[in-house]
Order: C-alpha cells, then sequence, then structure tokens
C-alpha cells in the first residue's frame, strides 16, 4: 500500500468519527458533516462566486482602515494626555468583545453578536471553498465551555495550499467579506429605524439646575423640558439661543416648562437672569433631542465613526441609549429600542470582527492572504523560509502596535 493510499485511508477514517464532541479547554466543538448539503447548495449558486470577488476587493480596504485607525489611536495616545486618562478609566478589558469582561458589551446582545459573526465568518469561507470545488471536511457548532459562541468549519487545508493563490484568497475573503456584508445591513436597519423616530415632546431637555442659581429659585428641576419662553416655542436649542441673544443680566424671562410622567404637566414661573463669566445666564445645563437624532439622519465620514461607539459608552449621543429611549417615539415599531439595539450589537461585533481578521496577523485570514499573495509575488526570487520571516516580521509589528494602544496608558501617565 502507498504512503497516499494510506494517507486517504486515513481521512476516511476520520471522516467516519465527524459527529463527535471535542474538548480543548476551554473551547468545546460538536463535529459534524449535516451542513456540508447547505454549503454545496449555496455554493452552486453564480452570487456566491460574485461575492467571493468582491470580498477579494474588499478585504485590503477594510485592511487599510484597520491600520489607519489603529496608528491614529497609537498616535492620539501617545501625544494627548487626556486620551491616555480616558483610557485608563476604561481599562484594558474594554479592547475584548468579551460580554461579561468588557463592561460596554452587554450579555444578551454581546453573545448574540459574537455567534453570529462567527457562524457568518465561518460559514462564508465554508460557501466559497465549495463553489471552487474544495473539499469541506466537516463543521459544527461551538462552545465556550459550554456558552454557544457560533460555528466553525474545517476546509481541506491540503486543498488550500495546492490550489491557485486566487482561489486560496477568495476562501480567506469571504469570511471576512460575509461579516461586513452583515454589518452593513444592520447599519442601514439602524438609520431606517432612527429615522422613524420623533421626540416625545418638542423642547429643550434640562439636564442639571445648579444649586443656588436663578433657575433652581423659580422652581425647575432636572428633567423638565423647556416648552417656550417669553411667549416663544422652544423646539430647538437654536430657539432658546435666538431669546437670549437680546437678553442682560436683570432681565425677567417668563418659561413654561413640560414635567411629570411623559412630561404631560406644566409649570410656568420667572426668571432673573444674571451674568456669570461674561454670559447671561440662568443656571441649567441643557440638552437637545434632535442632535442624536442628526447624528443617524445624516450619513457623513464623521459620524460614521460616531455609529462605533456603544450606547452605555455615550449615551448622551445614541437615541436608542437607556437614557435617550424614552425620549422618543417610532410611528410603526412599538419595540424599536430592542430592535435598534440588537442591529447596533450585530453592526458593532460583525465590523469589528471584519476588521481585525483583515489585519496582516498570522494565522488570521488577513495573515494568511498576505503570505500567499507573498508567495505568489515573490516565490520565485525568495525562499519559503524567507517569506515566512516577512509574514512572522509583519505579524509582530501589528501586534506589537496592538499592545502599545493598551499599555501605553498605564506607562504615560
Amino acid at each position: 500500500m502507498t504512503s497516499e493510499t494510506s494517507q486517504e485511508g486515513n481521512e476516511k477514517e476520520k471522516e467516519k468519527e465527524h459527529g463527535r464532541l471535542e474538548f480543548n479547554f476551554p473551547i468545546l466543538m460538536l463535529r459534524t458533516q449535516m451542513f456540508n448539503g447547505v454549503f454545496d447548495k449555496l455554493g452552486s449558486f453564480r452570487i456566491s462566486r460574485l461575492l467571493s470577488w468582491v470580498a477579494l476587493v474588499i478585504v485590503p480596504v477594510v485592511a487599510v482602515i484597520g491600520l489607519y485607525l489603529f496608528g491614529i489611536s497609537l498616535f492620539t495616545l501617545l501625544w494627548t494626555p487626556a486620551a491616555r486618562e480616558i483610557s485608563r478609566e476604561l481599562g484594558p478589558q474594554v479592547y475584548l468583545l468579551l460580554p461579561g469582561v468588557n463592561p460596554y458589551v452587554p450579555i444578551f446582545y454581546g453573545w448574540l453578536g459574537i455567534i453570529c459573526a462567527i457562524t457568518i465568518h465561518e460559514g462564508a469561507h465554508g460557501i466559497t471553498a465549495r463553489s471552487l470545488g474544495l473539499r469541506v471536511k466537516s463543521s459544527g457548532l461551538l462552545f465556550f465551555l459550554f456558552i454557544p459562541m457560533g460555528a466553525f468549519v474545517d476546509v481541506d487545508e491540503k486543498q488550500i495550499a495546492k490550489a491557485k493563490p486566487k482561489d486560496s484568497l477568495r476562501v480567506m475573503a469571504t469570511g471576512i467579506g460575509g461579516n461586513i456584508l452583515v454589518a452593513l445591513v444592520c447599519l442601514l436597519s439602524i438609520l431606517v429605524i432612527v429615522n422613524g423616530l420623533t421626540p416625545v415632546i418638542d423642547g429643550v431637555y434640562i439636564y442639571d439646575v445648579e444649586e443656588g442659581m436663578p433657575a433652581m429659585e423659580a422652581g425647575l428641576l432636572a428633567e423638565d423640558v423647556f416648552v417656550t419662553m417669553d411667549n416663544t416655542e422652544i423646539a430647538s436649542y437654536e430657539d432658546l439661543q435666538t431669546v437670549f441673544e437680546h437678553k442682560n443680566a436683570g432681565d425677567e424671562v417668563q418659561v413654561t416648562v413640560a414635567r411629570g410622567e411623559k412630561w404631560e404637566e406644566r409649570f410656568s414661573t420667572a426668571i432673573i437672569l444674571i451674568e456669570s463669566d461674561d454670559r447671561v445666564v440662568m443656571g441649567v445645563s441643557l440638552f437637545d433631542f434632535k442632535i442624536p437624532l442628526s447624528i443617524y439622519t445624516t450619513v457623513t465620514p464623521a459620524t460614521v465613526t460616531l455609529y462605533l461607539i456603544p450606547p452605555a459608552m455615550v449615551p448622551a449621543a445614541v437615541p436608542f441609549s437607556d437614557f435617550l429611549a424614552p425620549f422618543y417615539n417610532h410611528g410603526q415599531l412599538s419595540q424599536w429600542h430592542v430592535l435598534a439595539n440588537l442591529f447596533f450589537w450585530l453592526w458593532f461585533i460583525n465590523i469589528n470582527v471584519a476588521i481585525f481578521n483583515a489585519l496582516p496577523i498570522y494565522p488570521l485570514d488577513g495573515g494568511r492572504m498576505f503570505n500567499i499573495l507573498l508567495k505568489s509575488t515573490l516565490g520565485k526570487r525568495f525562499s519559503e523560509k524567507t517569506i515566512s520571516t516577512i509574514t512572522y516580521a509583519v505579524t509582530a509589528s501589528v501586534l506589537g502596535v496592538l499592545l502599545m494602544i493598551v499599555i501605553i496608558p498605564f506607562i504615560l501617565l
């Protein structure tokens, strides 16, 4: 019996073992081949091949964006003491997408997002592999101890190594591409939901009333909402500023605020303005309901970065945060708050998984793609050992930057 025949026999024996549990602490895997038919069916569609080409184009762009973001973060931490202080307050655990460890990732939404991201990522690998005629040895469910984490797909690595570079790259790229596609669909869903929101009441919210100031003496309370001022309706912060433009210290202002449950009560009073820090003030901190909505109704490069801020981290900037949700109604959806948060965490986790996997870190998809590109372009001039050395050097450099981002706030005080 030849070694090749023996190897094929071993492979068949291994295939018979599929459908078993494997436990390598702390990861538990339930292997099966029951999903192979799904990969075959989806891989037979022409769109699967098309999407793999699209993913191949997108991944380098995502990698560059990721490297840029990490570079900017490192530069900011090195030169901005305030940024280092914020990072110290957040703690190093904020860089981990683990619910219960990261204080801003909720348990339910967080684990659901992780399960979705891993399942989409691995499933995309399997679909593209079958569309290219590569064998999926097994697939199955993935657990962290006994907590579901998603699924895995075991594509035949020997066939990937022997395949044409473009085919291997497409298999690697579609995992990242799948995460990006899901992330963008979820982000679009958030934008659609938020565009359907209207404030429960038109006005300017009083976030805080300063002790000993005219507003407190006149009876205003935190959580009141200005609705009129000197018989002028107050629908936005700009309306309030317009009234104040012609006011001086000592002037009296007639105000009406909404308060109570659902702001159904009305309270009117007069406030004598005073001067503080060269400004005419009454002693309140204000918040405009319409500002958070504008972030999600006008998509610009600046607002896209804000979509990566978890609702619990800056609640006053996210309309579906626990702080702001009570201030809005949706005309069609009674549970819009739940849906918006669900889509947010699916977007947040999928896009972060995509960016991290696109980085040239071996053995992540981005690192493997980088290694395949080096072999296909430099393989005739450099040895495999040299190419591996370059791959590992780039990996170490990127990991070094990530490590510096984590530790610099605690070194440079």
